[in-house]
């Protein structure tokens, strides 16, 4: 059984393809190596024959993985402009900044409107590269994303 964290994925054994061999569990290998590159996942290991249990990541890993060569892009925003995130709702942009000043208050950096604008840009980018390009409502998954990440913060 999956404890919390945990994913069962099954891909069943391949008992019925060509040559005994799966062609879903050789197909989502590569996926799940690039979403633990990604840091949206920690670990996989093998449950059964048929089924990978895999570890997900806490949503911090997010903020330490390195950044994306490929895949979705941001939200258009000027990255230099701290008036760029105007775009935002104004609930969504007070997280934002909540998200920041933890995020600083855990590197222990003074808390000036300078280094929190530049951490709310920062925590923005990194969020907003984790929304698939194709997603149908990116400013509600945005504002999921800061709201998560800010209750991590908290119960941290």
């Amino acid at each position: 059984m999956a404890k919390a964290g945990e994913v069962l994925v099954v891909t069943g054994r391949g008992a019925g393809s060509p040559s005994g061999v799966g062609a879903i569990r050789a197909a989502i290998r590569p996926l799940l190596a690039r979403l633990r590159r990604e840091g949206v996942i920690a670990a996989v290991a093998e449950h059964n024959p048929g089924a990978l249990r895999v570890t997900l990541a806490p949503i911090r890993a997010l903020f330490e993985s390195g950044p994306r060569s490929r895949g979705p892009q941001p939200l258009p925003v000027t990255p230099a402009a701290p008036a760029g995130l105007n775009v935002l709702d104004d609930e969504t942009r007070r997280e934002l900044r909540q998200l920041a000043e933890y995020s600083l208050e855990q590197l222990g950096v003074r808390m000036e409107d300078r280094f929190v604008a530049d951490e709310m840009l920062r925590q923005f980018t990194i969020l907003t590269r984790c929304i698939a390009s194709d997603e149908p409502d990116r400013i509600s998954r945005l504002k999921f994303l800061v709201s998560a990440a800010r209750r991590a913060y908290e119960e941290a």
